[in-house]
């Protein structure tokens, strides 16, 4: 809904200017204007429209003024604010004005960005005028309709006691007209009762000739779908009896060739000792349910297969476009990188012509980079728009070049390149760059599917054509994908954990370029025994020009007709991986590309960083397991068997972004990449090939930002900064505040000033530390953070549910009495603690001034949880809860609690109706309270009825049961004050 304003004032061009400065919110429905010429023409505006939020008025109008306007505001609309327009000079009526409940008051002429500012912070103040009276009514509706609950309930339970034999009899008429059997056995499994229904669905001889653990073999009772007898132990029924609460619909009953499914609840029914006494299930003929939910399920799976297969078309382009940008940026990234590291020094000093060779490199790889979309434009392979620039080609120095290029890729297999071709094949016609082209897709896969052995390259001469054969000994090829695997974007596997890298996109491109040359290409290949690819090329017919001569390649000769000057030497393998050990700070890189990993290596090693390598998912994450806490991790996305989003996701359920920040390295660019590793809970994203100096910076900042984060998080919740909506303590401002509702709960030793008195200050000191460690991890455990400490006293806040508060107040204090166990036997007092908690809205902020602040809390739910921890001294209840509290747990019949009365409470206008949850009572009081339970709350209802002496004599009976019911002392003596 719209805020509404009222606009009154005589002046005829105020109307417009308004609509016009505040259009965007009008049409939004954000602000909704009404508009009135003076204080009559409002009044009649405000009877017709009473949901106006706030009056814009002008003071002096004809017929009424603002003055007199303002007054019956405030006296029959107190909850409309009313802002003044006036003249500057005009300060005494503004006085009396604001005097008469005026809100605030603008000037004339109107400053619009003011009336903006002003109009914001009035209906600010009106919305919060309203949510607190709508939260107050809430309150006392809530609080009202409790005591009328619990009268409702001591009636209805005198009720039940006297109707107790009609509803017995009327609940067997119930039982019997049911449309689902019912089947009750008492405490030793033994049929009781089993209404006309379980008859007919389990026999007529049910009742005197079985028992429950023999229910299943007696009625031929199955798992469904198989001829397997339910297994006894599991029969609900027989669940129910160990105090179970069980429901399944896998049961099945065998009547002659006809076979009945069933689902089956059953419940335990206990005494008032906690004892089961009967077990009763309820059953009934699920066949239709069955047969729709087995129709269901074949509908949802087609739909799901026609899905995926829509999706799968769409996502094809963009599949191709990631992959491919992987494919090429790699290698990329490796040249330039440890070229990069090599200059700067990596291994070793280099001479000026080294540097100036390696510089070569780095600038030919960024040419080359920037060139990838170019070579890869499928749309004119398809089309034939690409140009053939054709000469006479030696091919063997091609292939020469080609296997000098991709040595280094072959680093860490024990694979040789072998240039077989002969020295006199004659020179074949094409073009030199798609030739090679063309070679680099045939060797570069035939690296990727070989782990040991051999790629060999050879060429001989068929009629007028050069067949080149290029032949490994990896893992071949089914013979039922020779067709498939010239087909574009066919690839066998496509996610971004795929084991073989590739964009399914090389061979069809290598076969176009083939084919554009006038040639052919097949495949020969047997499954684990290598593949041997073939492809023809048209002998050259033109003259070549003399510049050129068939010879033995040199390094000479290579660097005349290479893209680049390389040298076989150059092309060695690549040193083994090193793990550096001198850094003040560690990172765990992780890559499958090994020439990746030593340009992480190489540049983070010149920087003192102790760098940890893992060449997959799964050896990042047993490091980990194994203890190892990097400073920060630089993550691949595309890696075999487990992707790196997969990988951070595992890591961020264990470790948060602000404590183990992960920068992600990978060569996929598009936005939708960034937006997934965001989300898996990267703090950084880098696209390949990676500016070193970049690459530097970043991870500089993380580290430096995580170290920071983690040491101010010792003293600042990390909790605390995220309701303020920041990342970091140091984006925190003073003043900066957030209103949240939460459950607050207070703790307190007692007695602990008596303790404190026998103990030296570091005793003192090293006794508050070892409770803390105790009990601090309860509040965390249960999705709770500790906003401070109060000497011994806690302050903890649950953002999320009541339920976790309460979970919490158990669990620390049975941490308490595993606490004194160990404080027994060392010879040390037992210590005892109490716990109050209440829910309710509160302002998270910062308070101080700019060169000292800190954070903190305010509200009055803070104050009255601390009361009620104090009351825990006055009842001698371990914990108490306020009403808020109580109707805030999701099933309050899992917890054990009394109603402890209203209760006058110090800073409280109004009693406060409070309980006192006793689960984590010591056994003996647990049984006594949960004993008098009835009674003690029939007791509060007649004290606070006035009907006093009953209330004592029911008070004195429970303390007959339970002299240690302090609560119920207390109440005795109130009562003996208004007794004569």
């Amino acid at each position: 809904m719209p805020a509404k304003i009222l606009v009154v004032d005589d002046e005829p061009d105020l109307e417009s200017l308004i609509r016009q400065k505040f259009r965007k919110k009008i049409r939004h429905q954000e602000l909704q204007f009404v508009f009135a010429q003076n204080g009559v023409e409002a009044l009649k505006k405000l009877e017709a429209e009473p949901d106006i939020d706030m009056v814009l008025t002008d003071i002096n109008m004809p017929q009424m003024d603002g003055l007199t306007l303002i007054a019956k505001l405030a006296e029959h609309y107190p909850t409309i604010k009313a802002v003044i327009l006036s003249a500057y000079g005009d300060i005494e009526n503004i006085r009396k004005a604001m005097n008469l409940g005026a809100f605030d008051f603008l000037t004339k002429p109107i400053d619009f960005q003011d009336l903006e500012i002003t109009t914001n912070k009035t209906l600010q103040h009106v919305r919060q005028i309203k949510e607190a009276q709508h939260k107050e009514r809430l309150a006392q509706q809530a609080q009202a309709e409790l005591l009328k609950n619990l009268q409702q309930e001591i009636a209805e339970r005198q009720r039940i006691q006297e109707a107790l034999h009609d509803n017995e009899r009327q609940l067997a008429q119930f039982l019997e007209a049911v449309p689902v059997g019912i089947f009750v056995v008492d405490s030793t499994g033994n049929a009781y009762y089993a209404n006309q229904t379980a008859q007919e669905l389990l026999g007529e001889s049910i009742l005197p000739n079985v028992t429950a653990e023999g229910l299943p073999e007696f009625e031929q009772a199955y798992i469904a779908g198989t001829q397997q007898i339910y297994p006894a132990e599991e029969q609900p029924i027989v669940r129910a009896l160990r105090g179970e609460r069980a429901a399944v619909d896998n049961l099945e009953l065998y009547r002659g060739d006809k076979i009945i499914p069933l689902e089956v609840w059953a419940t335990p029914i206990f005494d008032e000792k906690g004892n089961v006494v009967y077990a009763i299930a309820a059953f009934q003929d699920i066949t239709q349910r069955k047969h729709a939910e087995a129709e269901r399920i074949r509908f949802t799976q087609e739909l799901e297969l026609n899905n995926t297969a829509l999706q799968r078309l769409d996502q094809l382009k963009d599949e191709f476009l990631a992959n491919i940008s992987h494919e090429l940026r790699t290698p990329l990234n490796g040249i330039i990188g440890i070229a990069e590291s090599l200059i700067d020094g990596a291994a070793g000093t280099l001479n000026d012509r080294q540097s100036a060779n390696l510089s070569m490199v780095v600038s030919s790889g960024k040419r080359l980079a920037s060139l990838v979309n170019d070579i890869l434009d499928f749309a004119k392979l398809k089309n034939r728009d690409i140009e053939l620039q054709s000469r006479p080609i030696d091919f063997r120095q091609i292939t020469e070049i080609v296997l000098n290029l991709s040595r280094p890729l072959v680093a860490g297999k024990p694979i040789e390149l072998r240039n077989e071709i002969p020295i006199d094949l004659p020179a074949v016609e094409g073009d030199e760059n798609r030739l090679q082209q063309i070679m680099y897709n045939l060797v570069g896969n035939a690296i990727k599917f070989t782990e040991v052995g051999s790629i060999t390259v050879s060429a001989v001469v068929v009629n007028d054509m050069v067949e080149i054969a290029v032949a490994d000994t990896g893992i071949g090829i089914c013979a039922d994908k020779f067709e498939d695997i010239f087909k574009s974007f066919e690839q066998a596997d496509a996610s971004i954990a795929r084991e073989y890298g590739g964009t399914g996109l090389g061979l069809s491109i290598t076969k176009q370029l083939v084919e554009l040359h006038g040639g052919t290409i097949c495949v020969e290949s047997e499954l684990g025994n290598g593949s041997r690819f073939m492809f023809t090329l048209p002998i050259s017919t033109a003259v070549p020009s003399e510049a050129w001569e068939r010879v033995e390649p040199t390094p000479d000769t290579v660097s005349h007709c290479a893209i680049a000057n390389l040298r076989e030497d150059t092309a060695s393998p690549l040193p083994p991986l090193l793990q550096t050990a001198q850094g003040d700070f560690t990172i765990l890189a992780v890559d499958d590309e090994p020439i990746n990993l030593q340009v992480l290596t190489n540049h983070l090693s010149l920087q003192k960083y102790t760098v940890i390598q893992a060449r997959n998912g799964m050896e990042a994450l047993a490091e980990l397991e194994n203890g190892l806490k990097p400073d920060l991790i630089v993550l691949d996305v595309m890696m075999p068997k487990m992707s790196g989003y997969e990988v951070c996701k595992k890591i961020r359920e264990q470790f948060p972004a602000n404590e183990m920040p992960i920068v992600m390295l990978t060569a996929r660019n598009q936005v939708s990449d960034l937006v997934e590793g965001l989300s898996a809970g990267a703090n950084d994203y880098l696209t390949k090939p990676v500016s070193k100096q970049e690459l530097l910076a970043r991870i500089k900042t993380h580290i430096e930002l995580s170290k920071i984060n983690v040491a101010y998080g010792r003293f600042v919740p990390h909790e605390f900064l995220r309701f303020l909506g920041h990342n970091s303590i140091m984006n925190v401002r003073l003043g900066d505040q957030v209103q949240q509702e939460m459950t607050i709960m207070f703790s307190d030793i007692r007695s602990f000033t008596t303790m404190s008195e026998g103990m030296s200050p570091k005793e003192n000191f090293d006794f508050i530390n070892s409770y803390l460690n105790r009990v601090g991890p309860s509040i965390r455990q249960h999705k709770g953070f500790i906003d401070k400490y109060i000497g011994d006293a806690i302050m903890a806040l649950f953002p999320e549910a009541a339920e976790d508060a309460l979970q919490a107040a158990i669990d620390m204090q049975k941490q308490v009495s595993l606490y004194n166990m160990h404080r027994q036997k060392t010879g040390y007092a037992a210590i005892a603690i109490g716990i109050g908690l209440h829910t309710g809205s509160l302002m998270l902020g910062t308070i101080g001034e700019e060169q000292r602040m800190e954070s903190t809390v305010i509200s009055d739910a803070v104050n009255l949880a601390s009361r009620l921890e104090d009351l825990t001294k006055v009842y001698g209840a371990s914990i108490i809860i306020s009403e808020q509290t109580l109707l805030g747990l999701n099933d309050q019949t899992n917890y054990h609690y009394r109603f402890l009365g209203q209760i006058p409470v110090k800073g409280k206008k109004e009693l406060v109706s409070v309980f006192d949850v006793f689960d984590a009572d010591p056994i003996q009081i647990f049984d006594l309270k949960l004993r008098t339970r009835s009674k003690f709350e029939d007791a509060i209802i007649l004290y606070h009825a006035k009907k006093i002496q009953e209330a004592y004599q029911i008070f004195k009976e429970i303390l007959q049961i339970n002299d240690q019911d302090k609560a119920a002392r207390l109440y005795i003596k109130n009562c003996e004050d208004f007794l004569p």
